[in-house]
């Protein structure tokens, strides 16, 4: 717990002053897919798209207003142009002990995933899996454990990091990961000046750390609301 209080800290630094004086950066979400989603709305407010806006937003010296406005500035996440922040192909976590060893073992049976994801229609398509939809990754994770599926189908970058957990020991078989599917996420603005400066920013943050460690603090929110949700279910 403390290490995820100072992982927030240290996030808390890539935050410029913002001037209220400045427009506000209107920034949309695109498609309906979050990835590294670690719980529902209430329970974790926000976003890592939502969160990386308010970052790029804070480093303009802007306010930020996330929306699905039709006027946005910028546009953030699964598309064709803009710079990217954020890749993963797709993966499987399965159980160690009697769970499936390749993916065209999924055939007829049910898998886990998270709603909106682009991994599951590829998989129903791919394999003739059959699909069981999640609020979040954390909850698709669980859904796992309860035998409610052969496999929790993700991105490999969150699974190989979900894993080696003492906690998924039982469910740490990680199929290899299918390199033809990717989700690519990306910052993109129809303003030339505007996308020079994100993806500045974005370049940077991939040079000195600091991108990784965003990621890195959604998939331990990931990881720790899946355990806060294994251990309720212990508790009844």
């Amino acid at each position: 717990m403390a290490a995820r209080l100072l992982a927030g800290l240290m996030l808390a630094c890539l935050a410029a002053p913002v001037s209220l004086a400045a427009p506000a950066l209107q920034v949309a979400l695109a498609g309906d897919h979050r990835a590294l989603r670690a719980s529902t709305q209430d329970v974790v407010p926000g976003s890592f798209e939502q969160e990386l806006a308010e970052r790029l937003a804070a480093s303009l010296q802007r306010p930020v207003a996330v929306g699905d406005s039709a006027a946005a500035d910028l546009i953030i996440g699964p598309q064709e142009q803009g710079a990217i922040f954020y890749q993963s192909e797709m993966a499987a976590l399965t159980a160690a002990q009697g769970g499936i060893e390749r993916w065209d073992q999924l055939r007829e049976k049910p898998f886990c995933v998270t709603q909106g994801s682009p991994y599951g229609p590829q998989v129903v398509e791919r394999f003739g899996g059959r699909m069981r939809e999640y609020p979040s990754a954390a909850h698709a994770l669980i859904g796992l454990k309860l035998g409610e599926c052969q496999a929790v189908v993700d991105d490999n970058r969150l699974l190989a990091d979900i894993a080696p957990l003492p906690e998924w020991q039982r469910y740490n078989r990680l199929l290899p990961a299918f390199a033809e599917v990717v989700v690519t996420l990306r910052a993109a603005t129809n303003e030339a000046a505007l996308q020079t400066q994100v993806g500045e920013r974005l370049e940077t943050w991939r040079r000195d750390g600091s991108l990784d460690q965003l990621i890195q603090h959604w998939i331990d929110e990931v990881a720790f609301q899946a355990y806060v949700l294994a251990d309720t279910l212990d508790c009844h």
